[in-house]
């Protein structure tokens, strides 16, 4: 069988512009509010965005999976998706948020200086990505964000560049002194039980198409098995089966968005021993068929 593998979708900065009312702005820099967006690929699909992601809830609920764990955004919440990792947005949300996205190299080229470079460690490092503001925190990042919306858009400002350079920075100290507020001196590190998780959810992205056992996991962070299930459960509220199960349907999601793969190959590629099986375990965890998923994407 040819090797046609989908891969997750990664979405750029230039995506996310193009799926909005707006004129595309390049593959840097963007601000945009949900209900802007048009056709988004990215909303309710399993991918991966090669830039950061500022998430700040305005209203409503808004419903994500990260990196397997779930999470709910309130009003005044912030939320930073990182390059590379898988998120996905549940179906039924009803939430309006605000995203600021920007790429690595638009980061690095507006530091003001480079002592200050150790206060965006938040973006730099591991860390808890959901925070809860106040209502002013939210509300001055909200406008900051607006005002580089604006700056963004108009081409004719003389100062155009400038007004981007000094707006971010300040967007960017504003949103240091709110997170260095929150979690202290910790800089968001993770505690050893958050590390042992992040190490476990690691491992799973790679080794999950073959290796679904709790004992390969807990073997390869050199932990026992009892130990492993208990800290995955107090942290998230699963177990390690569940999680493992929620990245073979991740999977299983982009591998039925390929056109030219039938559900055996997918079954195949995701290591079942037949199509039947898969169909039941896909069925068990979404509620619908292969068949019933791809017919939905077709709509």
């Amino acid at each position: 069988m040819e090797n046609s593998v989908k891969s997750v979708p990664v979405i750029s900065i230039g995506d996310i512009n193009d799926s909005s009312g707006n004129e595309c702005l390049g593959n840097q820099f963007h601000v945009i509010r949900s209900d802007e967006m048009i056709g988004t690929p990215s909303y309710q699909k399993p991918v991966k965005g090669d830039h950061f992601t500022f998430l700040l809830a305005l209203a409503g609920v808004t419903k994500m999976k990260y990196n397997l764990l779930d999470y709910e955004l309130l009003p005044n919440d912030l939320f930073i998706i990182s390059p590379g990792i898988i998120h996905e947005f549940h179906t039924g949300t009803d939430g309006q948020i605000l995203g600021a996205g920007f790429t690595r190299a638009f980061f690095t080229s507006t530091l003001i200086h480079k002592k200050h470079v150790n206060v965006f460690n938040f973006l730099l490092t591991n860390h808890n990505p959901h925070f809860k503001l106040s209502p002013e925190e939210a509300h001055t990042l909200q406008n900051l964000m607006l005002m580089l919306k604006k700056s963004h858009a108009d081409k004719a400002h003389n100062f155009k560049e400038d007004l981007m350079f000094h707006g971010f920075n300040l967007f960017m100290l504003e949103a240091a002194d709110i997170f260095g507020k929150q979690r202290g001196d910790t800089g968001g590190r993770f505690t050893r039980k958050e590390e042992l998780l992040m190490n476990f959810l690691k491992l799973l992205s790679i080794n999950f198409n073959i290796h679904r056992s709790v004992q390969f996991y807990a073997d390869k962070i050199f932990v026992t098995s009892k130990h492993l299930t208990k800290t995955v459960k107090e942290l998230t509220g699963k177990t390690v089966g569940q999680l493992i199960d929620e990245m073979v349907i991740a999977e299983a999601k982009i591998l039925l968005d390929t056109p030219s793969l039938t559900i055996g190959d997918v079954a195949a590629q995701l290591n079942f021993s037949n199509q039947f099986f898969f169909s039941k375990f896909f069925k068990n965890q979404t509620g619908l068929t292969p068949s019933q998923f791809k017919m939905n994407l077709s709509q």
